[in-house]
């Protein structure tokens, strides 16, 4: 898998959803005194619940909503401009109320392509539960700078819009496919290896899986996904495809931690050899 940072996002800004508090180092801190300031500066907003922010580029596309996942780019920080957090490529994560409260409410204000500037109150932030291993303490003022590049729409809307395509072909599964190019060699079967180079990309082109360079893999058909396996068996050794797999005949209810629960899975799949 290339995806590598969300495993940290996600766990640093679940922790401020514990129910019981957990101890922190360092004595608690009163920065009442920044917000009263912030919020003065030219160009912030201020929402009901206190969060403030200021627009640093407008973005042109849509916004997300709960349940969206969304894919960004951020540095958190404090006000004495400790950077706490930070990723080094995209990220990604469902936008829900179990991360911290100004982190969900703030995307949701944003445009595809925008950047914001986020300044949370601790009550919006991690209150008296701060992440243990950070300099975040007790009462902290949290500063994040926000990107938000893009966010995965509806997986039923997205399959029933793909389904129009005049080069789309749709099987009794569900799964949608695409010839790029045909092959002449032999068919697998289910009880075939395969050798394949792929990609496998979110419906936003996001790439969370592929063979890297000009390398290829080997496999048995059957020890893949549904979706996956099924689309193996209509292409010929030397066919390129693209197979549109929906959650059902992907990873199910339980996919791995890297997959949003029912996102549409692209893969581009070429098939070099049949054994």
């Amino acid at each position: 898998m290339k995806h590598t940072a969300y495993f940290l996002f996600i766990s640093i800004f679940l922790i401020g959803c514990l129910d019981t508090p957990t101890p922190s180092f360092g004595d608690p801190v009163d920065e009442t005194d920044f917000l009263e300031e912030y919020a003065q500066r030219e160009g912030v907003i201020q929402t009901e619940s206190g969060l403030l922010y200021r627009i640093i580029n407008e973005g042109d596309g849509e916004r997300p909503d709960e349940g969206k996942v969304v894919f960004v780019e951020y540095e958190g920080r404090l006000i004495d401009d400790v950077v706490f957090m930070e990723t080094e490529e995209l990220d990604y994560f469902t936008l829900t109320n179990d991360i911290i409260e100004g982190i969900f409410e703030g995307i949701q204000l944003m445009r595809e392509g925008a950047e914001f500037e986020f300044v949370l109150s601790s009550e919006l932030g991690y209150g008296q539960q701060p992440p243990q291993g950070t300099p975040i303490q007790n009462g902290s003022v949290l500063i994040f700078n926000m990107k938000l590049d893009s966010f995965l729409r509806d997986p039923a809307q997205f399959l029933e819009t793909n389904a129009q395509r005049e080069d789309v072909s749709v099987t009794d599964s569900g799964l949608q496919y695409r010839v790029i190019e045909e092959g002449d060699g032999e068919s697998p079967g289910a009880a075939s290896n395969v050798v394949i180079r792929y990609t496998g990309t979110f419906t936003n082109g996001y790439i969370f899986d592929e063979t890297p360079g000009n390398t290829t893999t080997t496999f048995p058909v059957t020890q893949v996904i549904p979706g996956f396996s099924e689309g193996l068996q209509l292409m010929q050794a030397g066919a390129k495809y693209q197979l549109f797999i929906p959650s059902n005949i992907g990873y199910g209810e339980q996919p791995p931690s890297a997959i949003p629960a029912g996102a549409v899975l692209v893969f581009d799949v070429e098939l070099v050899e049949v054994n």
